[in-house]
């Protein structure tokens, strides 16, 4: 089966302490946090994933180099998510 996987740009800004938030500027609402950029990658995943899952129509995604960050070790990052996987994730979830 094919799997539906996007890229978009993602804003992480470093709090202190190996903390980032993280923010999609195509994707209304997708904020997210993590400790550690494996997490805080991880985690933007997640977050993407869980946006953009059931939309039949998706955000155009922004150039990265058009994405203006602060003066305050913020940088940005493409972060791909599975779709796919995700709507999967939530048809099987139970409670």
């Amino acid at each position: 089966m094919d799997h539906r996987i996007v890229t978009y740009p993602a804003i992480f800004k470093p709090l202190g302490h190996d903390i980032y938030v993280i923010s999609f500027p195509d994707v209304k609402g997708a904020i997210t946090e993590g400790e550690g950029l494996r997490e805080a990658l991880k985690m933007a995943a997640d977050t993407l994933a869980s946006r953009l899952y059931n939309k039949e129509k998706l955000p155009d995604a922004s150039d990265p180099n058009d994405i203006k960050t602060a003066d305050d070790g913020s940088f940005v990052a493409k972060v791909s998510a599975d779709l796919t996987q995700a709507f999967r994730d939530r048809i099987d979830y139970q409670i």
